[in-house]
């Protein structure tokens, strides 16, 4: 058993309303019931804003920032609210710095948030040449210096990738390319819809980002439309302030003067924050995924996630399916992907619902996660499920 008791209490009065054997935090991580409360009290506020003070609304936003940066030992200072992985994005592609020329890199089947803002800003911006390269399984290689120094472009200056690849689970060890990326003076952005909340960053892994993204609404368990991002004091010299949001003005603060018309700012990553920052209903939802995680702890987290991991891997059918994920555990994280060797996926899928069983089909693979209110009665059920004849 990984969590004690009390976590194993808190986990289930937050997730009893759970209707089926939810594996599937990589598609839509369910949010904690705890929301439904902070929800129904800014709804109020919404509905009857009598004397709602200008100072608790406006400051939202900076609580939100506050309880991240803690939760991930960041400065909050380097923390941008936004909307999604895709703005944020966008928002670097349309407006990083070019001289000469600006080269762009990402990979073959890579995420199309992390993909498509290229490609916009490629069309706008003649000097910004992108380029998707091959992702290291498609050889079975291992995705480390050696392969970069192979097979990455010459005079690559960003590089735009996820932690956690979102069709695989393949996880990249962040350690084993900070020399290289360091020697080349590349700016490396970070995908981490599909790890924060389940998997732990240590500060030197962290150290080697200079923009982490992140969707919440996945295994952060937050609501649809919000995000957030970590720009580094590198990051944040280099690209402009590209929006005119009032709200993080030097004149926010204070009703009375909000016309007088200043482009200073509020310190630090807020200047990439979205309009309209302080919204009350998504932010109290997302407030009560974080205050769970906190009370839970990351690592006791992950811990639980990757012991369900490890005891699908010793039980799975393995004369029906192929693991697709890599088999060295420094590459997993809390998704697994499997192939059958027989059965449609899409069937397959459909046959899971029928026993309440929630999965993923992605790329023709069985993609599988497991999270925090996951146990192993569920993955034994799982387990039941695979093993039926399905040829």
């Amino acid at each position: 058993m990984i969590f004690n008791q009390i976590q194993e209490e808190l986990i289930k009065k937050e997730f009893s309303h759970l209707s089926s054997n939810y594996l599937n935090s990589a598609y839509f991580g369910p949010t904690p019931y705890r929301a439904k409360q902070k929800v129904a009290n800014a709804l109020f506020k919404e509905l009857d804003p009598s004397f709602f003070q200008y100072s608790n609304w406006i400051g939202i936003p900076d609580r939100i920032r506050t309880k991240i940066s803690q939760l991930f030992n960041l400065s909050q200072h380097c923390i941008s609210l936004g909307t999604s992985t895709t703005d944020f994005v966008s928002g670097i592609a349309q407006h990083f710095p070019i001289n000469e020329k600006l080269n762009v890199v990402s990979f073959e089947g890579e995420y199309p948030s992390n993909v498509l803002p290229w490609l916009v800003a490629a069309k706008n911006r003649p000097k910004l040449h992108f380029e998707l390269i091959n992702r290291p399984e498609k050889n079975n290689e291992e995705f480390n210096i050696d392969w970069l120094e192979k097979n990455l472009p010459k005079n690559t200056h960003i590089l735009n990738m996820s932690l956690v690849q979102f069709d695989t689970g393949r996880r990249i060890c962040l350690t084993e390319l900070k020399d290289f990326l360091q020697k080349n003076n590349i700016f490396f952005i970070l995908d981490t819809t599909q790890s924060l909340g389940a998997e732990k960053l240590s500060q030197e892994e962290l150290s080697i980002v200079d923009v982490m993204v992140c969707s919440t609404y996945k295994w952060m368990l937050g609501p649809y439309g919000q995000a957030f991002a970590y720009f580094s004091p590198k990051a944040q010299s280099i690209i402009p302030r590209y929006t005119g949001s009032w709200i993080v003005s030097t004149n926010s603060k204070d009703v009375s003067h909000l016309t007088n018309y200043t482009t200073k700012s509020l310190p630090g990553a807020r200047v990439y924050d979205r309009g309209q920052s302080p919204n009350m209903l998504a932010n109290a939802c997302l407030e009560a995924s974080l205050e769970l995680f906190e009370e839970i702890g990351l690592e006791s987290i992950q811990k639980h996630n990757h012991y369900l991991r490890d005891y699908f891997l010793l039980e799975f059918p393995k004369e029906k399916f192929e693991l697709v994920t890599p088999e060295i555990k420094k590459y997993q994280s809390s998704i697994l992907a499997i192939k059958s060797k027989s059965a449609d996926p899409i069937k397959l899928e459909n046959e899971l619902k029928h026993r309440n069983i929630d999965v993923s089909v992605r790329e023709g693979k069985l993609r599988l996660s497991f999270h925090l209110f996951n146990t192993k009665k569920q993955i034994d059920e799982l387990l039941e499920a695979l093993d039926f004849n399905h040829e």
